[in-house]
């Protein structure tokens, strides 16, 4: 039982993964998508706002730019065996509910004054889900799991006086996790009861709160190098749990609990280079620091008699992790207005392997990715991309929970918005 209540914490922050480090999305924009992410020095796009807050002094007049990505993953559990079996161990294939996430973006800035920019973005950092069948060999480890996040960051951005050396800018926001929401269910086998599916429905407390700063230093015109940091932000849910026809005796039933988590801080290190007039080329390191999600703690508004304690204490013992980002744009490309993206990308996993679970079958992954965008007039053009994600196959002998088996994850992310300049 001393599980089923570690999970109830787990939901409040993983999801299914095949997106990108952990359970955080950083498909922030449908541009960036195109190159996957490798946006950080490219400062051209108002969606810098996310990548990179100082390339948003760069940015004259009024823009507005807004889409959405559909993610849809795709994941398969071979198993369970046990830990000293010899790979496949099992035959047996079990797959996990096609869905598909509707995760949208909007950003705007206004220029104040020359070389002095302002706006606002809105973006769902973290996020999705997992749902497997409700009779399925692991519906005590996972039957439903999801969250949604919604960050708002009104940002700044300067770019310093000619100092000789280059183009200096500058740039900073307010990064608030403004929405959250979650939902659990999964099955507890330990009591003869008709209904054995435990669930719970949490929502974000308050806003949390973190901020953003960034620098873009351009030596030539062919050069751009970028740096960004995002801060952590502490986030805290609550929510009622339904234990369905469990002993009211030992789950009362209206038992709610609550957790108070860090969302890692990451930050990245870019290089842009104008390789031809019309071709652009940059490279982007992207730092995480999971490691602070290394224990989860729930607080319970009453004591649950089947644990005999108000508090529960679990490990997660996240490492840091990294990703290396490349991408490419090709402008004018056949005809004047014609944008050409591409882009390959590796993310190293943080999750180990003995905590690995149905609820996060998490991994290391290659990305690839196509994008194009087209001027239509003056002040609008449309934007579209698509990334594929593999996941590498992850055999899992070393599960605390004794869960053991073969996880296979894939994913589509298709994109489409608009970007218009006034």
């Amino acid at each position: 039982m001393r599980k089923l209540i570690a999970t109830i914490g787990l939901v409040f922050v993983c999801s299914a993964s095949a997106y990108s480090s952990g359970f955080s999305i950083y498909e922030a924009s449908i541009r960036a998508n195109g190159m996957l992410g490798a946006f950080s020095a490219y400062a051209d796009h108002v969606s810098t706002i996310y990548y990179n807050p100082a390339g948003l002094s760069g940015l004259d007049g009024i823009r507005v730019s807004t889409g959405a990505t559909i993610i849809a993953p795709r994941s398969t559990f071979r198993g369970p065996f046990a830990s000293s079996s010899s790979y496949p161990g099992s035959d047996q294939r079990y797959e996990m509910a096609e869905q598909n996430f509707f995760v949208p973006n909007f950003y705007a800035s206004y220029e104040i004054e020359d070389g002095l920019t302002a706006g606002i973005g809105v973006y769902a950092p973290f996020g999705l889900g997992t749902r497997w069948d409700s009779n399925w060999v692991g519906r005590t480890e996972a039957i439903e799991t999801s969250i949604e996040t919604i960050f708002v960051q009104p940002t700044v951005g300067y770019q310093l006086p000619d100092f000789g050396i280059g183009d200096v800018k500058i740039g900073a926001g307010l990064v608030i996790a403004a929405y959250g929401n979650v939902n659990l269910s999964r099955a507890v086998e330990d009591f003869a009861v008709e209904e054995d599916i435990f669930s719970l429905d949490g929502e974000l407390d308050k806003p949390g709160i973190g901020y953003n700063v960034g620098l873009l230093y351009e030596p030539t015109e062919m050069v751009r190098l970028g740096f960004t940091y995002r801060s952590k932000v502490e986030t805290e849910f609550s929510g009622d749990a339904d234990f369905g026809d469990l002993p009211s005796a030992l789950f009362p039933s209206d038992a709610g609990g609550g957790t108070t988590l860090e969302l890692p801080a990451n930050w990245v290190a870019a290089v842009n280079v104008q390789a031809t007039e019309n071709l652009s080329l940059e490279a982007d390191y992207v730092w995480w620091g999971w490691s602070s999600y290394d224990e989860l703690v729930i607080e319970f508004d009453k004591t649950i008699p089947a644990f005999g304690s108000d508090r529960l204490a679990n490990e997660r013992g996240y490492d840091n992790s990294w990703q290396i980002r490349v991408g490419g744009e090709y402008t004018d490309a056949w005809t004047r207005g014609l944008s050409l993206r591409a882009g390959i990308a590796f993310d190293r996993s943080p999750l180990p392997t003995e905590h690995m679970d149905p609820t996060l079958p998490d991994s290391d992954r290659w990305l690839f990715s196509g994008g194009v965008s087209y001027q239509l007039t003056d002040y609008l053009a449309v934007d579209a991309s698509y990334i594929f994600i593999r996941s590498e196959e992850r055999i899992n002998r070393e599960s605390v929970n004794g869960f053991h088996g073969v996880y296979n994850t894939h994913a589509n992310l298709p994109s489409l918005g608009v970007t218009m300049k006034f």
